[in-house]
C-alpha cells in the first residue's frame, strides 16, 4: 500500500479570524482529497473500515439471535469514532497510525457512547414516528410523520458534522459538550452545504451497501474521509468567527 509522509503540526483553532484560515473545499474539491487520502493511507484506513464492519455484523448476529440489538446499536460508536480519528488526522495533516483507530476504544468512550445513544434513541423515536404517521388516517397523524421525517434526516445530517468534529484532534482540549454544540450550530449555519454532504453520502453508502464487499472494507472510510475534509475547514472558519464576535462584546462591555 501506498504512504506519505505527513506534517506534523496540528492546526490551532483558539485567537483566529476567519479571514486567516484558507477558503473552504468544494464538495467536489473534499471528494478529490479523499480519494487522494485513500490512496496514500489505505492501509490504515482498510483495517479501521473492516474493524468497523466486524462490530455492525456482530450487532446484526446478535439482534438476528436475540432482541438485544436495539441496545447493542450504540457500541457501533466505537468503531466508527475510530474511523473518523483517523480520517481527521489524515485532514489535519498528521501522522497517522492504525492505533488512531484502536484508541477510540479506551479514550473519550463515555462521550463517544453518549453521541451513539443520543443517535440511535432519535433515529428509533423519529422512525417509530414516521410509521406510526404513515399509518394513520388522521392528516395529525401524517404531520407527525412529515415533522419526525425531517427529525430524523436532521438526525443524519448531524451525525456526518458531530464525528469529524468530536474526535478533531485540533479540538482535543475543547470539552465535549463543546465539540458537540459547535457541530449543531455548524449544520444550523449551513444546512445546504451540509444536506449536500449528507445526500451524497447517503447515496454512496447505499449504492455500496449493494456491493457488500466496498462497504466491508472501503465504503465508510471514504465517507468519512469526504466528511473530515469537508466539514473541519467549515467548522474552523465558524469557530473562529464566533470567537472573533465575541472578543467583540467583550470589548465593547469594557469600553
Amino acid at each position: 500500500m501506498a504512504s506519505r509522509a505527513e506534517p506534523a503540526a496540528p492546526v490551532r483553532i483558539a485567537a483566529r479570524t476567519d479571514h486567516d484560515l484558507p477558503s473552504l473545499p468544494s464538495l467536489g474539491g473534499a471528494i478529490r482529497l479523499a480519494v487522494q487520502d485513500f490512496y496514500y493511507h489505505s492501509w490504515r484506513l482498510l483495517p479501521a473500515n473492516v474493524i468497523w464492519s466486524v462490530a455492525a455484523l456482530v450487532i446484526v448476529a446478535v439482534g438476528i439471535l436475540t432482541p438485544l440489538a436495539i441496545a447493542l446499536v450504540p457500541l457501533l460508536a466505537l468503531p466508527t469514532a475510530g474511523v473518523f480519528r483517523v480520517t481527521t488526522r489524515i485532514a489535519r495533516g498528521e501522522t497517522v497510525s492504525l492505533w488512531d483507530a484502536v484508541d477510540a476504544w479506551r479514550t473519550g468512550v463515555g462521550a463517544t457512547l453518549a453521541v451513539g445513544v443520543g443517535l440511535v434513541a432519535a433515529a428509533v423515536v423519529l422512525g417509530s414516528n414516521v410509521v406510526t404517521g404513515l399509518t394513520s388516517d388522521s392528516p395529525f397523524g401524517w404531520g407527525l410523520a412529515t415533522l419526525a421525517a425531517w427529525g430524523l434526516l436532521a438526525a443524519w445530517l448531524y451525525a456526518w458534522t458531530a464525528w469529524p468534529i468530536l474526535v478533531d484532534p485540533a479540538r482535543a482540549g475543547q470539552p465535549a459538550a463543546e465539540r458537540a454544540r459547535l457541530a449543531g450550530l455548524l449544520l444550523l449555519a449551513r444546512p445546504v452545504r451540509i444536506g449536500m454532504l449528507g445526500l451524497v453520502l447517503a447515496v454512496f453508502l447505499l449504492i455500496s451497501a449493494a456491493a457488500v464487499v466496498a462497504l466491508a472494507t472501503v465504503s465508510v472510510a471514504l465517507a468519512a474521509l469526504v466528511a473530515s475534509r469537508f466539514v473541519l475547514p467549515a467548522a474552523d472558519r465558524l469557530e473562529a468567527r464566533l470567537g472573533q464576535q465575541g472578543r467583540e462584546r467583550e470589548a465593547h462591555v469594557r469600553s
